[in-house]
């Protein structure tokens, strides 16, 4: 499976094949090398891959239909048979499709499958991108890296730094960076450039800003300059989360007591500023209002108010959207003059969701969104590591949402980031689809109890055990092995893997209640579920809680 899905495949053929060997000419072939020296040790023994890049500044390669924009990220890869291996003809635009054409190339090669005939291809969402704008713990430096290089190479080209936790994002707002943690958002801004990815640094003065100040009006511009001297150049405004109503009595007095007015102001004269620095700084404001119809008041006068050049963050009908249509985007374009940025709060777990980790995939976006926004920027969780799976599916989806398959695309996800290692973990990862998503919880835990309910009810004791010992012995393997396993993911699943073996303590016990239904059995199950139903912890489908209960009524 090609992740994420090409655009245009013409392939006659898929062949397993592995290079020992690569060599490249043609346009920017040193820099394709560098990026394919990364690769290195992963060749396998086998055939010669040839690839020669071929640099096209023209319509075919610089414009895409479906969307109707513009785009440095188009690619044509031809590939055929040869001799003594296989030559790939790489056509691009420039270097940031190169940078596309290549990182695909990694991919097949990784996978040991290339195919035989032409891809034309290009992601159709313009933005596609995560922000760290959780509440909680902000991620590691470490982090950080790791999931820019990972994002990137799956076809991410936006990253929003807004940690809430980040006090000098927004507790210590006016306040400069030390040196230390400035020299780190270089460092990101830099990598990010590397990687084709717009590095965008978000500031939250709502809390405590008087906006009819000068003096803090300043300060916010100081902390810009401090932002700009390293590098960065996209910044964002976050005015969400805060009181709706002005504290001040300047403000009231300046804004007729309405904080759109202040808003509107803020956002223009911090746009001014951006633009008079360098035209190409640019702005994304995060409204007060950043949820609902999109047509309310404050986000029609706030769209209509503001500088077009200025993107506005938009989460959908709700907080946590369970879909985002085509039909939401056109009713919030036409109140304020601009197509939405949506903040997608998935797989973001805060707040009271909390006790929720959301290791599933993306679902619920109408597949020609990209035709009416400027694209999805998701909100990711403080566990950086279990973030990875869920946002591969955003990657999918984002570069080609007409072939998205959630659940085939969160499959691919999942051996993408555990290899070897996704057997094992499928029974809590099933068991974890749960989010604010329409998309069904445990299905291998239903699948069992459903299937163990009719051969029980139908007289087939043995085939009701057998099937429910299966469903054991996977999640046995499941807990005992994570248990000791050496993955960086463990400890960020820990609380979720407790409350897993419980479940398996629970189905074991219901087990023997299918041969001894004596009273004893009955009261140890009935206190292992309680156990079980305390925990604080999300996991499984409610069908596991049905079963017991069933069990234990016979």
């Amino acid at each position: 499976m090609i992740y994420p899905a090409f655009q245009k495949p013409e392939i006659t053929e898929w062949l397993d094949f592995s290079p020992s060997e690569i060599e490249i000419s043609g346009y920017d072939s040193d820099y394709a090398l560098g990026i394919l020296g990364e690769y290195g040790d992963k060749c396998c023994k086998g055939s010669k891959l040839y690839i020669d890049i071929v640099k096209e500044n023209t319509r075919r390669l610089e414009y895409i239909d479906e969307a109707r924009r513009l785009s440095c990220e188009k690619f044509i890869i031809t590939c055929q048979k040869c001799d003594n291996g296989l030559r790939l003809t790489v056509t691009v635009s420039c270097r940031e499709s190169l940078f596309r054409a290549v990182n695909r190339i990694i991919s097949m090669a990784a996978d040991k499958k290339f195919f035989i005939g032409t891809v034309n291809d290009y992601p159709l969402f313009a933005v596609r991108g995560y922000i760290e704008g959780f509440y909680g713990k902000p991620w590691s430096h470490e982090n950080r890296r790791m999931m820019l290089k990972l994002m990137s190479f799956y076809g991410m080209n936006t990253y929003y730094y807004a940690p809430k936790d980040d006090p000098y994002h927004r507790d210590k707002w006016s306040e400069l960076y030390p040196e230390k943690e400035l020299s780190a958002l270089a460092e990101l801004s830099a990598l990010c450039r590397e990687n084709f990815v717009k590095f965008h640094y978000c500031i939250a003065p709502g809390l405590s800003m008087k906006y009819s100040s000068e003096e803090d009006f300043e300060k916010l511009i100081c902390k810009a300059e401090q932002l700009y001297n390293v590098g960065i150049r996209n910044f964002g405004l976050l005015l969400d989360d805060i009181p709706e109503n002005l504290w001040f009595e300047e403000d009231k007095s300046a804004f007729d007591g309405e904080a759109v007015n202040a808003h509107i102001s803020l956002s223009d004269k911090f746009c001014n500023y951006l633009k008079a620095k360098d035209e190409k700084c640019t702005l994304t404001v995060c409204p007060l209002q950043y949820h609902g119809r999109g047509d309310e008041y404050y986000i029609s006068k706030l769209g209509q108010g503001i500088s077009g050049d200025i993107d506005i963050f938009w989460t959908g009908k709700n907080i946590c959207s369970q879909e985002i249509t085509v039909r939401e985007a056109v009713v919030f374009e036409n109140a304020t003059n601009r197509p939405p940025l949506y903040w997608d709060n998935f797989p973001v777990n805060d707040a009271e969701m909390y006790n929720e980790m959301h290791t599933g995939y993306l679902n619920g976006r109408e597949s020609d969104l990209y035709r009416y926004s400027k694209g999805i920027v998701s909100n990711t969780m403080e566990f950086a590591l279990s973030s990875r799976i869920p946002l591969l599916t955003v990657c999918d989806y984002l570069w080609n949402p007409n072939d998205y398959n959630g659940f085939d695309s969160w499959q691919k996800a999942c051996e993408i980031i555990l290899g070897e290692e996704k057997e094992v973990f499928m029974p809590l990862l099933d068991n974890l689809l749960t989010s604010c998503l329409k998309v069904e919880n445990s299905p291998m835990l239903n699948e069992t109890v459903n299937l163990a309910q009719q051969q029980f009810f139908s007289g087939n004791l043995f085939g009701a055990i057998g099937t429910v010992g299966s469903y054991i012995e996977a999640l046995e393997n499941c807990c005992s092995t994570l248990k000791t396993l050496d993955n960086p993911m463990v400890p960020e699943l820990e609380p979720w893997l407790q409350k897993q073996t419980l479940a398996l303590d629970l189905m074991k016990s219901a087990l023997s209640l299918f041969t001894d239904n004596s009273d004893e059995n009955r009261a140890e199950t009935a206190e292992i579920l309680q156990k079980y139903l305390s925990h604080p912890k999300t996991l499984c489908d409610f069908s596991l809680q049905a079963f017991v209960e069933r069990i234990l009524t016979l």
